[in-house]
């Protein structure tokens, strides 16, 4: 997964799913986002990546898995992101002074509306040339 922070006139965060079918482009403002969020961000979201795959074409969609981000000032932690799951959900939890609140809720709608073509997978899944067949 890939965080591009985007400067210039201001964007709406957005999820772009790359056309090698290799993962994602999270695109995010610069006054949304800080330098070392990019690079954070990036890392977990490849993490996470591992436990999902999309859907087989012509399946049928998936239950919606509520994706939240709380930004929140002075974590005990600000380098870390917290990510707590459930059957469905998914809440991040972030210092503010890596993502705005604005983006963690742009964010959160755009994955809660993806997640029908998502699945959950096993660990191990994506290892090897055949993954997931």
């Amino acid at each position: 997964m890939h965080v591009e922070r985007v400067t210039g006139d201001y964007i709406e965060p957005d999820i772009i799913d790359l056309e090698d079918g290799t993962g994602c482009l999270f695109r995010i403002h610069a006054t949304d986002i800080s330098e070392d969020g990019t690079i954070m961000l990036s890392e977990l979201l490849t993490q996470q990546a591992q436990l999902w795959a999309p859907r087989p074409p012509g399946s049928p969609l998936g239950p919606v898995i509520h994706v939240t981000w709380h930004c929140v000032a002075g974590t005990a932690n600000p380098v870390v992101i917290e990510v707590e799951e459930g059957p469905g959900f998914i809440t991040y939890t972030v210092d503010a002074s890596v993502l705005t609140q604005h983006a963690g809720d742009f964010l959160g709608r755009l994955d809660t509306q993806r997640s029908p073509y998502w699945q959950r997978v096993p660990k191990g899944y994506h290892d090897g040339d055949d993954a997931g067949s």
